[in-house]
């Protein structure tokens, strides 16, 4: 009996190890593009929910949304990768093969519901690459998030 309550305990603790382990993957990730050197008016914003499957061979975006402001041309692009190896995607937003921008007077809120990722190589996508692009001023923000930590970036 003392045997099976050592084992049961152990089991339990390898359980609360591995959870945690898996609650530290980004629930959530933001790109933007921002004038002035990262200091001025954010031209474009991209946001959205994100999970790795348990195979993590594929990341699910969810509730994704770009957010143009007034008098903007924005476009962004998602990568998954394996080290600097690309294993997933890259999926352009306009489609590469339709060119253009997401443009608007007025500033809008587009948005694209959920995106996914797959790879079949080993070992999964380790990193998610969220690149945005303000087309009118020639202009990038980047941010990078990594299955075992945090997201990282830049503005401009």
């Amino acid at each position: 009996m003392r045997r099976l309550a050592t084992i049961l305990g152990t089991t339990a603790m390898l359980a609360a190890v591995t959870a945690g382990a898996a609650e530290a993957r980004p629930t959530s990730f933001s790109a933007k593009v921002v004038h002035g050197a990262g200091t001025g008016a954010t031209a474009g914003a991209l946001t959205g929910g994100m999970s790795w499957s348990s195979s993590l061979k594929s990341v699910t975006l969810s509730n994704v949304k770009l957010t143009v402001r007034a008098g903007e041309c924005v476009n962004f692009r998602i990568t998954g990768r394996q080290g600097s190896a690309v294993v997933a995607g890259p999926k352009s937003y306009p489609p590469a093969d339709h060119g253009g921008s997401y443009c608007t007077d007025t500033g809008y809120t587009w948005s694209f519901g959920t995106i996914g990722l797959t790879s079949a190589a080993r070992g999964g996508i380790e990193y998610v690459d969220f690149s945005i692009t303000d087309y009118t001023h020639t202009l990038a923000g980047w941010t990078t998030c990594d299955r075992d930590a945090a997201c990282t970036g830049a503005d401009h």
